[in-house]
C-alpha cells in the first residue's frame, strides 16, 4: 500500500509549475497600463472605423483626444466616450448641435 504522503510529494513539483504558469500568465496580462493612450489606429481595430475619420472627427472636435504634434491619441475614457456618443447620436434629433470637445494642449 502506497503511503498517501509520498503521493502528495510526487505531485509537489507539478503543482508549482502549474502555479507558476498561471502567475506568469496573470502577470502579462496585467502589463496593460489602464492610463495609456491609445493610436489611431488602435482605436480604429477597436470601433471598425479607419484611422483617418478619427482623427477628421478629433480636428473637427466631435470625438475627445490628445494631440501631440501631428499625432492623435486617445485615452480608454476617450474610446468609451465615443462610444456612448454613437450610442445617443441615434436617439438625438438631427437638429441637434454636436457637441464640441476641447482640446488638450
Amino acid at each position: 500500500m502506497d503511503d498517501p504522503t509520498s503521493t502528495q510529494a510526487s505531485d509537489l513539483p507539478t503543482a508549482v509549475r502549474q502555479l507558476a504558469e498561471a502567475v506568469h500568465t496573470l502577470a502579462v496580462a496585467a502589463q496593460r497600463d489602464p492610463d495609456a493612450l491609445l493610436t489611431a489606429e488602435q482605436v480604429g481595430k477597436l470601433l471598425g472605423l479607419s484611422p483617418r475619420t478619427l482623427k477628421d472627427q478629433a480636428a473637427a472636435r466631435v470625438f475627445p483626444h490628445r494631440r501631440f504634434g501631428k499625432h492623435y491619441r486617445f485615452s480608454r475614457d476617450d474610446v468609451a466616450e465615443m462610444v456612448r456618443h454613437a450610442r445617443c447620436a441615434s436617439r438625438i434629433p438631427d437638429n441637434w448641435k454636436e457637441k464640441k470637445w476641447p482640446t488638450a494642449s
